[in-house]
């Protein structure tokens, strides 16, 4: 009975289809999964963002006072003006003011507390100065003292001024010339204006800001950004207690963190629950280091029904989502039939290759259309390819093959090689263990991480015996450093099968162990083999010694080790320093032939240590 086949354009039409509806899936998967994932996760998710946003707005607000506070101190020092001409720091004082819209008042107070201030406001006079002296202000008294007292530019405790009539952050710059305090330069921001600029930086509906200081005191509230607010002389800024906010007298800011709310990750930010009238709120908050001041805590408090509306986002993204699927199917099939024909045409020349049935497939012509020129040279040349290819194993030989002078390089010759021989300890009782699709499945993840690591060192794995691997280097395309590639190698997939036999005790499975043997010597490297099916590889005495030095690892399993490394003195007098090498002693490993210097590479495992090597039965040991 004749099978069905379906056209070219359909394929490819459902392919492209396929793959957008398919996508489009795995998106919709992805967003009921999130509207039907617990709050916690939730807020995992959309918190870091939001504390960061309102973080970043903080010391954006704070960062021009910042920078005015270092001009002016780096101008002043540099003898471009004198500390006496008031004349001339009042200029630079307001041209401060005028760069820093979030600064309302600066002063340079001089070690004799002589003062020059400039205040963007003062009893509604615009960008007024005046000098006067600290020791009839107690203000700048007090600030001049925590200034002098600092070692760097810090902000200080918040203090209500009376002649601004305003409660202000100050930031308190000493300077020092030959390590004595001439002065002292203090930059001060408007509480309320820091409130009312970092609110609406951030500000989303359903959800509140608030910014404490490590004593509860509030630096941001709604309640500081009210123009009716005014602090005084005995307390400047407002404790949470004091304010007529149910919301936020409910943040505990000595627990503000409840891991059950988030209990598979790790955030940077913490996560409270609290109930107030009736309703569930989540409290986002986070440290934001402020210049040398303790840390100070940032929060977002949201309704926890807030939340709801992702699930009409996620929606209406569905929607959407399904709408580009259908757009991509008709795109898809149109795009389908406009290509079919030229396919059609190329397809059955690929038929016969696809099938290694070289004798039936003829170099194809040239095309008018430019993709297909280009297809039919490609073709071309996977032809020749793989016409040869279907005589060898290794795919790493496939770029030697592809050079004009491949027939003299695989040559059978004599090559100075390094072999490397791998082998599973204890395979035997994992294959009665195993049923075939499982055992399959093992072996190909195990030979992947084998292979990768040979691979990158550009080893050409010879063969697979089983569940040993024989790798080699050195040949055909003779490589100088192909002892330490093969050590290199070796040390890699010692380092690939710890983290893979971490993930396996994770998940309760034994360890995979292995025992690898490298040599280094010369042997008939090349084509060998029956005429139609040859085989590039080794053959001699190096590829015998190599396996030994693999079975001599029994002779120093302590049971626990999950890579033991043999390597003979060949390779370890070519390896560099950083290669851990520990010295066996001399063994004979190979029949009528004299003990060689046997060496552990990459030391043993942390919990082997202190395991001793116990000789061969039989062998000659030299100390």
């Amino acid at each position: 009975m004749k099978r069905l086949r379906a056209p070219i354009w359909l394929v490819l039409a459902l392919a492209f289809a396929g793959l957008v509806v398919l996508t489009t899936a795995v998106v919709a998967a992805q967003l009921y999964s999130a509207a039907f994932r617990n709050t916690g996760d939730l807020v995992a998710e959309m918190g870091d963002t939001r504390t960061a946003a309102l973080a970043e707005a903080i010391k954006a607000e704070l960062q021009p006072a910042e920078d005015a506070s270092r001009f002016l101190s780096a101008y002043i020092l540099s003898d471009r003006v004198a500390i006496g001409d008031d004349r001339r720091i009042a200029d630079l004082l307001l041209g401060s003011l005028a760069a820093s819209p979030q600064v309302i008042g600066v002063a340079f107070i001089r070690s004799d507390l002589h003062t020059v201030a400039a205040a963007r406001s003062v009893e509604g006079m615009p960008f007024a100065t005046t000098t006067l002296s600290a020791l009839d202000d107690p203000p700048f008294r007090l600030v001049y003292r925590d200034g002098a007292a600092m070692q760097q530019p810090d902000w200080a405790k918040p203090i209500y001024w009376p002649g601004l009539d305003v409660t202000g952050l100050p930031l308190l710059a000493p300077l020092r010339r030959n390590g004595e305090v001439i002065g002292v330069i203090a930059t001060l921001i408007s509480v309320p204006d820091l409130s009312r600029r970092v609110i609406a930086r951030v500000a989303e509906p359903g959800a509140n800001t608030f910014v404490m200081l490590d004593d509860t005191s509030l630096i941001v509230h709604p309640a500081l950004a009210d123009p009716r607010y005014q602090g005084s002389d005995d307390r400047a800024l407002p404790k949470a207690a004091d304010v007529d906010d149910p919301v936020l007298r409910a943040f505990d800011p000595m627990n503000r963190d409840d891991p059950t709310l988030h209990p598979a990750r790790a955030l940077n930010f913490s996560v409270q629950q609290q109930h107030v009238a009736g309703k569930r709120w989540l409290y986002l908050s986070r440290a934001v280091d402020v210049v040398g001041s303790k840390p100070w805590i940032a929060v977002l408090s949201i309704r926890a029904s807030e939340i709801e509306v992702q699930f009409n986002n996620l929606q209406t993204a569905l929607w959407v989502s399904f709408g580009v699927a259908a757009a991509a199917v008709l795109g898809a099939l149109y795009l389908g039939r406009s290509i079919s024909r030229p396919i059609h045409n190329f397809a059955g020349a690929v038929r016969h290759l696809s099938a290694l049935e070289f004798d039936k497939t003829q170099p194809m012509r040239g095309s008018w259309l430019r993709e297909f020129d280009t297809a039919a040279e490609a073709y071309n040349g996977l032809r020749s390819g793989l016409t040869w290819l279907s005589t060898y194993v290794p795919r790493t030989l496939v770029p030697a093959l592809m050079q004009p002078d491949s027939a003299e390089s695989f040559t059978a010759k004599e090559r100075e090689v390094t072999v490397l021989f791998t082998d599973i300890i204890g395979f035997t009782a994992i294959g009665h263990r195993l049923r075939p699709p499982a055992l399959a499945r093992f072996l190909n993840r195990h030979f992947e991480i084998l292979g990768e690591a040979i691979h990158a060192e550009g080893g050409t794995i010879d063969k697979y015996i089983g569940d040993s691997v024989m790798a080699f280097w050195g040949a055909p395309t003779a490589q100088g450093d192909h002892a330490e590639r093969a050590a290199r190698a070796a040390v890699e997939i010692g380092r690939r099968l710890r983290t893979d036999n971490a993930r396996r005790r994770r998940k309760g499975l034994n360890p995979v162990r292995v025992r690898i043997g490298i040599h280094t010597g010369t042997a008939l490297a090349g084509n060998i083999g029956a005429t139609g099916r040859v085989n590039y590889t080794l053959v001699g005495d190096t590829v015998n010694v190599a396996q030994r030095l693999e079975q001599f690892g029994k002779e120093i399993d302590d049971g626990r080790s999950d890579v033991i490394i043999v390597a003979s003195e060949t390779v370890a007098g070519r390896l560099p320093v950083e290669i851990a090498q520990e010295p066996l002693g001399k063994y004979a490993v190979v029949e009528r032939a004299d003990p060689i210097q046997l060496f552990r590479l990459d030391g043993p495992d942390e919990a082997t240590a202190d395991a001793t090597v116990t000789p061969r039965r039989g062998s000659t040991t030299h100390p």
